[in-house]
C-alpha cells in the first residue's frame, strides 16, 4: 500500500475500499478477530483483546487506502505527490 503513495496502486486502495465497504458488520467482526489473533500471536500486544487489535488494523487499511486515493486525486503533479507522501510518512 504504502509504495501506491508513489503514484501506483490506485487500482488496489479501490478494492480494499470496496471490499472493506462490502462487509456486513458481523463479517467486520469476524475479519477484526481473525487478524487481531494473527497480530497477537506475532506481535507482543498481549494486554489488548484481539478484536481490538484487528478492528485498528482494519480501519488503518481503510484509512491507507483512502490516503492513497486522496493522494492520486489530488495532485497529477509528481511534485505535489512527492510533498503529500513527504507530509503524511512524516508524522
Amino acid at each position: 500500500m504504502l509504495r501506491s503513495l508513489a503514484g501506483e496502486g490506485t487500482a488496489l486502495a479501490r478494492q480494499v475500499l470496496s471490499a472493506v465497504d462490502e462487509m456486513t458488520p458481523p463479517q467486520r467482526v469476524a475479519a477484526g478477530e481473525v487478524i487481531g489473533q494473527a497480530l497477537v500471536e506475532s506481535d507482543h500486544l498481549p494486554d489488548l483483546k484481539s478484536q481490538v487489535i484487528g478492528e485498528l488494523w482494519l480501519r488503518d487499511l481503510e484509512l491507507t487506502a483512502w490516503r492513497v486515493l486522496h493522494a492520486d486525486r489530488r495532485s497529477d503533479h509528481p511534485a505535489g505527490r512527492k510533498a503529500f507522501l513527504d507530509a503524511w510518512t512524516s508524522v
